[in-house]
């Protein structure tokens, strides 16, 4: 998929999905490709097991794909007021939690049949 097949996806962060439509932070996310979210799994599936050299190949993953697949970031800033505006700067500036959401609607759409999905 190329940016301009991007889905829109609002976070469930905190009340964000309750704030008016201008003022929700919102995404641009591009599916996973099954290698991405196999790799993913796996690398999970070991950090489970204590591993620190899992934990941080699982941080790399992660990485990995919040800088490919979230283009866009609309509406977000750091804890200091300064733009956020890709996954990338997510990962890097962006409270936790706030990761955890993009990354579980990264997977959401990524699981879902390509009919299902919609722009």
């Amino acid at each position: 998929m190329t940016e301009d097949q991007a889905v829109e996806f609002v976070p469930d962060f905190e009340d964000n999905r309750d704030l008016p439509e201008a003022d929700q932070v919102w995404c641009e996310i591009l599916p996973m490709t099954g290698a991405e979210l196999r790799e993913y799994q796996s690398v999970m599936a070991n950090v489970k097991a204590g591993s620190k050299i899992a934990y941080q190949k699982a941080n790399n993953v992660v990485r990995k794909i919040m800088t490919e697949r979230v283009p866009k970031v609309h509406n977000y800033s750091d804890i200091k007021g300064q733009p956020i505006n890709d996954g990338a700067e997510v990962y890097e500036r962006g409270e936790s939690a706030m990761l955890d959401a993009i990354y579980s609607g990264l997977t959401e759409i990524s699981t879902l049949k390509a009919g299902l999905r919609k722009k």
